[in-house]
């Protein structure tokens, strides 16, 4: 009965993350840049998965990120799971590993949510995409390639 509540508690709440993180993404529009746009190989995109082993929606999606994770083995994606599953025992770690992979600041405002995953540009920690429980494996490595073709920092700061 338990296992059943954590479930549906689970799915609302992945329910409930996707809009509130759209709302705080920060999304960088390239409106104007030509189609030409550099890919920013030198600057990875970090994939951030928030999850707990208590999460349903994270073992739904868990599985599809691995699925797809071979594909961008030597591409410029640095995948962190910021696993909440001990958090209290963690939360340290898990701070310091924001750091180290620059994104200390979309850290903190997703502390403890866990279900999705985000990409990440760390040159601005604005969120690219965002990875959810709706995402197929064909839609996760799309979002992945679109984030790898972003404008490179130059692109953006002479199209302002």
């Amino acid at each position: 009965m338990l296992k059943q509540l954590l479930f549906i508690l689970a799915i609302v709440a992945v329910l409930a993350v996707p809009p509130f993180l759209r709302s705080h993404s920060g999304r960088a529009q390239a409106g104007s840049l030509s189609a030409t746009t550099a890919i920013a190989d030198e600057q990875p995109v970090v994939a951030a998965m928030f999850y707990s082993n208590w999460c349903g929606a994270c073992q739904i999606l868990d599985p599809r990120i691995e699925a797809v994770k071979p594909d961008f083995l030597n591409r410029a994606v640095d995948f962190v799971k910021f696993d909440f599953s001990y958090a209290l025992v963690r939360g340290k770690a898990l701070k310091e590993l924001a750091s180290e992979k620059g994104v200390p600041n979309i850290y903190a405002k997703n502390k403890g949510r866990t279900g999705f995953m985000l990409l990440i540009d760390p040159a601005t920690e604005s969120v690219l995409e965002i990875i959810t429980l709706r995402d197929s494996k064909e839609a996760i490595a799309a979002k992945l390639e679109r984030s790898l073709r972003r404008p490179s920092s130059d692109d953006v700061a002479y199209a302002g």
